[in-house]
């Protein structure tokens, strides 16, 4: 993420906005959506940075440093793996303030690309 702040007329709140913390580049934004396809599918809980990937197109350590991103800003939930050697596992946070909204929005891309 850049660090360069450019100052323009509108003050930003304390914290900053919440958006540019979430929309921080492409490899973001196309796991956020991946994210929110996988879920929608058949008995899957959690995924994993590299099951992201593989359906994104994303690198595997861009879909991690992602994910890691996310859930430092609360959009995701982070979960320690089962055994040892296995990798952890994420997983929308329902409650987050955000995600409903965001819902709405990859739904109604989905149905524009058709």
């Amino acid at each position: 993420m850049s660090r360069i702040r450019r100052s323009g007329l509108r003050r930003e709140p304390p914290g900053g906005w919440p958006l540019d913390q979430i929309f921080v580049g492409v490899a973001t934004l196309r796991t956020i959506r991946e994210l929110f396809l996988l879920e929608r599918g058949p008995g899957v809980s959690s995924n994993r940075a590299w099951d992201v990937a593989l359906w994104s197109g994303v690198t595997p350590q861009g879909s991690a440093d992602a994910l890691d991103r996310l859930h430092r800003v609360g959009l995701v939930n982070s979960f320690r793996p089962e055994r040892i050697g296995h990798a952890r596992s994420f997983r929308l946070d329902r409650d987050y303030p955000l995600t409903a909204s965001l819902a709405r929005l990859f739904a109604a891309e989905w149905a524009m690309r058709r």
